[in-house]
């Protein structure tokens, strides 16, 4: 219900097994479930009956059904016949559906979704809906009639800076700087609307019942232009000019903005054209940071990463040092691992079995192994990758080299640990002890050591749009 088919905050059911019945509340921050009971006399059928007659009189609102978004009747628990619509594993459910929604200019504008670009299929946590959607409303004044757009609706924890005020934050910066080659690499925000959960919704009494034990969230719907994915380009060099372009806009936002992204994946790196060439955007700031804020606790009880590609620090429960910018770097190169490694060209997946695929289907601490054992082996070998994807051999290899050497020089144990047990003379003499850098492995994970082997594929150079780069950094 929260993954397939209209959009809710929240799902309400009840599950039968025999005679065995519970009730079932899902929403973003937590699963509420009712201890078993048992029918066993008139008095519990006529409870449990008028339990289900309160939840068929529940508004659209209260059965979980997202705000603003009209369901244009579509009402399948008071008409049942309605349920033979499947959306089972079928996104393209949607596609037709029109959704009246008030932007802040004060319009009224209706979308019809066109396509669905991306559904989460989790339950906890932002549950990103992005759709590609056509503007059709007919209200005098609109200039956004029969322009085609981006929606996303997700459910960020409400502590965290809000997506749209980060970009707008970067563009800003940009343009008073004189930066304006940044432009190209970030995304356009056109509208963004945050509707809170106040305290007479579901949430909001679960948060007055459970406490710090309820992570409060907000639904968030924001419209963007319409950007490219990756598996739009049709040539290797255009790949390698993306993946140069977001470390270059990745090491400004960090250095010049002071935003970290904290969410590098395949589906958040995205191109846009622009006269005749294409410029590589770093798009989904959801889960980025200001990074002086970044030693002040955790914005949110969730991951902050996609598992295939997350550094294997990030995926330890042990690890306590934070995300550093170095993990990000690390997300880059499995994104470009992956791409290599597992795609015979673009959008056509390998044959299987398909290297690394326990990266996405393991447990958090499974695909943190593998990692580690993928980035400290002993015997070096060049990743099996693809022979359209050949050209990325050198810098695969490349990064690859440094990050093993990293790795190996990371200490036992930190400084202050290890001096507390008296041990730390028993390894003095391995370059890794008191000057150790965990933020770039002692420069084994910098962004100089990454500009150093992207900057060119192939034996040609890539354009650099970063012109005042800081190369002592």
């Amino acid at each position: 219900m929260l993954s397939n088919g209209f959009i809710r905050n929240h799902a309400i059911g009840i599950t039968a097994d025999t005679d065995v019945f519970r009730f079932h509340y899902y929403d973003r921050s937590k699963v509420v479930e009712s201890e078993a009971f048992r029918i066993v006399n008139e008095e519990w059928k006529k409870l449990f009956m008028a339990m289900v007659c309160q939840l068929n009189q529940l508004s659209s609102d209260n059965l979980g059904f997202i705000p603003n978004l009209h369901l244009d009747d579509f009402d399948y628990l008071r008409d049942p016949e309605q349920f033979a619509q499947d959306f089972k594993h079928n996104p393209e459910g949607l596609v037709g559906v029109q959704y009246r929604f008030k932007c802040s200019d004060g319009y009224t504008r209706i979308f019809v979704i066109k396509r669905v670009l991306y559904r989460a299929e989790g339950i906890i946590g932002r549950a990103s809906v992005v759709l590609e959607v056509e503007c059709v409303c007919t209200e005098s004044g609109c200039q956004w009639h029969g322009e085609r757009k981006v929606i996303k609706i997700s459910f960020p924890s409400r502590s965290r800076p809000p997506e749209d005020a980060l970009i707008r934050e970067a563009r800003s910066k940009a343009e008073s700087t004189g930066d304006l080659w940044a432009l190209d690499h970030l995304p356009q925000i056109i509208d963004s609307i945050t509707i809170a959960y106040d305290e007479s919704t579901v949430q909001g009494r679960l948060k007055a019942h459970l406490k710090e034990k309820y992570e409060e969230r907000v639904m968030r719907v924001t419209i963007l232009e319409k950007l490219h994915p990756l598996t739009e380009l049709e040539d290797p060099r255009d790949f390698a000019q993306v993946f140069y372009d977001i470390l270059q806009i990745h090491q400004w936002l960090y250095e010049c903005v002071g935003i970290l992204h904290r969410d590098l994946s395949s589906g958040n790196i995205m191109f846009r054209r622009k006269d005749g060439k294409i410029y590589g955007v770093l798009n989904d700031f959801d889960l980025s940071s200001h990074v002086q804020d970044m030693g002040n606790g955790s914005t949110s009880n969730q991951r902050t990463g996609t598992r295939p590609f997350m550094s294997p620090d990030l995926l330890d429960p042990d690890w306590e040092g934070g995300h550093l910018y170095r993990h990000d770097l690390e997300s880059l190169f499995f994104i470009m691992v992956c791409l290599a490694c597992r795609y015979e060209a673009p959008g056509i997946p390998a044959t299987e079995p398909r290297p690394y695929a326990q990266w996405f289907s393991g447990t958090d601490q499974q695909v943190c192994d593998n990692k580690i054992a993928f980035l400290t082996k002993s015997s070096m070998k060049s990743p099996p990758i693809q022979a359209y994807f050949a050209g990325f051999e050198q810098w695969l290899l490349g990064i690859h080299i440094q990050l093993r050497y990293g790795y190996k020089l990371r200490p036992i144990y930190p400084l202050g640990e290890s001096s507390q047990l008296g041990i730390q003379s028993a390894y003095n003499e391995f370059e890794a002890d008191s000057d150790f850098d965990w933020n770039t492995l002692n420069k084994r994970a910098s962004y100089t050591m990454m500009r150093s082997i992207m900057s060119s594929f192939q034996g040609k150079s890539l354009e650099t749009r970063w012109a005042n780069w800081n190369r002592d950094h």
